[in-house]
Formats: structure tokens, C-alpha cells, sequence
């Protein structure tokens, strides 16, 4: 073989390994995850968003039983962490190529469309948290287009970046994000709050009812794990400590749900986006050292930026796929300026965001999409692995 024909091959084995690699994490290797950093980004999950304004919502809707509708929403979502765990566990290669070994590449590339546009609106639900509890709380004064831009810079850069980068970002941020916990419940639970206040639990099932159906847009928060479907290395014990690790994530959000509740619960009329977990301490033992509280209560909110970076990542990767391109910079660079579009002249106003992610639309369709996008990777991996092992042993019969 000539020198031509072996670049004329190098170049056909590159383009080819280019388009099946579209969408995935900038690298050739595989494995890119540790089971350990797995159950790092679960605790995160489980727990972000369902501690920024979700409880505010709640108890503006349901008053005192607030706590127990997150712990629904909670619930749900451990549930659908499940298939995406066996899925983690039993399959060998991404999900971009589980879907099109089974649903054809037309078939894949319709539903990773449709994938792509509830990861979409999960980043900008998590964004539009972002931006008002800062902007309300910590930047009252900072413009909230700036703050847009600011917040941007740091999701395109996670957008740029490889799964693992992400992952080790995460690692190193957890045991900071821990200790921030650990401080807030030691407060909490030693300047106590009155219980008495959430009962009787579910007086008003009329309320209660209405509240459970009107908020269902916070679950889905573990769908961006699909992206760790045949790139992380597992161990033994990794799926019991993952699932161990979203019990207890799940357990810290609603543990501060409970709290808010016993406060405001009675008073929901006093609950707004000012609210937060600081509210509820005004005479914690941390004052006497400086508000301790307010100090881990703005450490531990980094962990909504880990999930809204995953979802921006999770939304690359879907455009990335869908356009056969790896062209990472740029798709980071329109995911952005999409953002900020939606944020800046869709969302500017809170009354506006609260609409959004209360409406009936987007109260049937999340957790629709929330179920669907694990089963449908459970569903391809089980297909996917009986066509290999009916390949596999009809060429060993041969």
C-alpha cells in the first residue's frame, strides 16, 4: 500500500471515529468517571436545586405540609435514579450509541432532539434559581444581565471540558459543600425550631393536592447522569453507595424543607425569593461568631452551579451529537448566548419564572421526561446487549 492510500484511510478511519464520537467527551478514552466521583455528583443532585426556591414555593402553596411535597418530588427521583444506575452498571458504551444501535441513527437523533430540549429547560430553570437567590440575596446590587454573563463564563467552560474534568471539579467541591451542611443542621438543630407548627399534616387536601401538581418541574435533576452510561469505572459497592448517597442528599433537602416550614409554615404570606436558610436563625449560636449560617449557607449553594454545569454540559453534548460535530467551543459559545437570551429577555422577571415552571405544560411534561430518559436508556442497554450476545454466539457457532 502506498503513502497515498494510507492517508486516504487515516483520513476515512478519522472522519468516521469524528462522526461516531460526535457528542461525546473530547477524548478518545472511554472510562472517564470513578464510581467515587459518581456518588459525589449523585449527593449533588439530589439535593441543589430542591434547597434554593422550590421550598419557597411550596410553603407559599401548601403552608405548613411544603416539606412533605418535596419529599415526593424526592422520592420520585431516587426512583428514577434506579434504572439509570442499572443502566450505568450493564452497558459498555455511551448512550449516543445505545440509542442509535437501536433506534437507527434518524431514530436517535429525534429523540436526543427531544432529550435535548428538557435538558435546555432544566439549565434554565437552574440558572433562573441561580440568578434570583443572588440576586436577591448576596447581589442585591449587581445587574442581572452582568451576573448572566459572569455565571455563563464559568458554564463554558465546564462546556469545553471533558466528563472527567467535570467530575473531578465536583470531587473537589464536595467535601467543602459537606462540612457547609454539617455546620447549617448542628445550627439548626441546636437553636431548634417549634415542630408543633407542621401539624396537623395535610389539613387541606384541596391545597395540598393542588400544590403536589403544580411543582413537579423540580424533578428530573438525575438525567444528566445518562451521560455517564459506559464511561465510568465501577467497583463492587459503587451502586450501594450511590443509591446510599441519593437517600441522603434527599434527606438534607428535606430535612431544611421541614425547617422552613415549621417557620413559615403558619405565615406563608412572609415567604418570598428573600427567603432563605438564614431566614429561619435569626438567633442561631452563629451570630455569635459572625453568622456562621449565612457563611455555609452561601458555600453550600455552590453545588447548584455543579448542576446547572452538568446540565449545560448535558446540552452540548445532545447539540453535538445531533449535528454530527465536536465542535465544542462553538456549540458552548451558541448554548450561551441561547441562555442568556432566554434569561435576560424571557425571564428577567421572577413572577415571570414562577409562571413558567408552575404551568401546566411544564407541571405534565417533566416528570413524563424525568421517567422516560432512564427507562429509554434502560430499554436500548437491555436490546442493545441481547443483539451483541446473539452476534457474539452466532459467530462462535460458526
Amino acid at each position: 500500500m502506498n503513502s497515498v492510500s494510507q492517508q486516504q484511510n487515516s483520513g476515512t478511519a478519522l472522519g468516521s471515529e469524528t462522526e461516531k464520537n460526535a457528542g461525546g467527551t473530547n477524548t478518545r478514552e472511554t472510562k472517564q468517571a470513578s464510581g467515587k466521583q459518581l456518588v459525589a455528583i449523585i449527593f449533588i443532585l439530589a439535593m441543589a436545586t430542591k434547597m434554593f426556591l422550590l421550598p419557597i414555593f411550596l410553603i407559599q402553596s401548601a403552608g405548613r405540609d411544603g416539606y412533605i411535597i418535596l419529599a415526593i418530588y424526592g422520592a420520585f427521583d431516587l426512583i428514577t435514579l434506579v434504572p439509570i444506575l442499572i443502566t450505568i452498571r450493564k452497558s459498555d458504551v455511551d448512550i449516543f450509541e445505545l440509542l442509535s444501535s437501536v433506534l437507527g441513527k434518524v431514530g436517535a437523533k429525534i429523540a436526543v432532539v427531544i432529550i435535548w430540549l428538557f435538558m435546555f429547560f432544566k439549565l434554565n430553570t437552574a440558572v433562573a434559581e441561580i440568578l434570583t437567590f443572588y440576586g436577591t440575596n448576596v447581589l442585591a446590587d449587581f445587574d442581572t444581565s452582568m451576573m448572566v454573563v459572569v455565571l455563563l463564563v464559568f458554564l463554558a467552560a465546564a462546556g469545553t471540558h471533558t466528563l472527567r474534568s467535570l467530575s473531578r471539579l465536583n470531587e473537589l467541591l464536595v467535601p467543602i459543600i459537606v462540612i457547609c451542611l454539617a455546620v447549617l443542621v448542628a445550627i439548626v438543630a441546636l437553636t431548634g425550631f417549634d415542630l408543633a407548627n407542621i401539624f396537623p399534616a395535610v389539613a387541606d387536601k384541596k391545597d395540598f393536592s393542588f400544590a403536589l401538581l403544580k411543582h413537579p418541574t423540580w424533578v428530573g435533576d438525575f438525567t444528566p447522569l445518562v451521560l455517564f452510561i459506559g464511561r465510568t469505572k465501577t467497583k463492587k459497592y459503587t451502586w450501594c453507595f450511590a443509591a446510599g448517597s441519593g437517600v441522603i442528599g434527599t434527606a438534607i433537602a428535606t430535612f431544611f424543607a421541614l425547617a422552613l416550614s415549621a417557620a413559615f409554615g403558619n405565615v406563608p404570606a412572609l415567604v418570598d425569593a428573600t427567603t432563605n436558610i438564614s431566614n429561619i436563625l435569626q438567633f442561631s449560636v452563629g451570630n455569635v461568631y459572625g453568622r456562621l449560617d449565612m457563611f455555609s449557607s452561601v458555600l453550600w449553594s455552590v453545588s447548584v452551579f455543579i448542576e446547572a454545569a452538568l446540565f449545560f454540559y448535558a446540552t452540548c453534548r445532545c447539540t453535538s451529537f445531533v449535528i454530527g460535530k465536536n465542535a465544542h467551543f462553538i456549540i458552548s459559545l451558541c448554548t450561551c448566548v441561547a441562555v442568556y437570551v432566554v434569561q435576560v429577555f424571557a425571564l428577567t422577571d421572577p413572577m415571570i419564572f414562577s409562571l413558567t415552571v408552575t404551568s401546566y405544560p411544564s407541571a405534565i411534561i417533566t416528570p413524563i421526561m424525568a421517567a422516560a430518559i432512564p427507562c429509554l436508556a434502560l430499554v436500548c442497554t437491555v436490546i442493545y446487549n441481547i443483539k451483541h450476545k446473539n452476534k457474539a454466539g452466532a459467530v462462535g457457532g460458526r
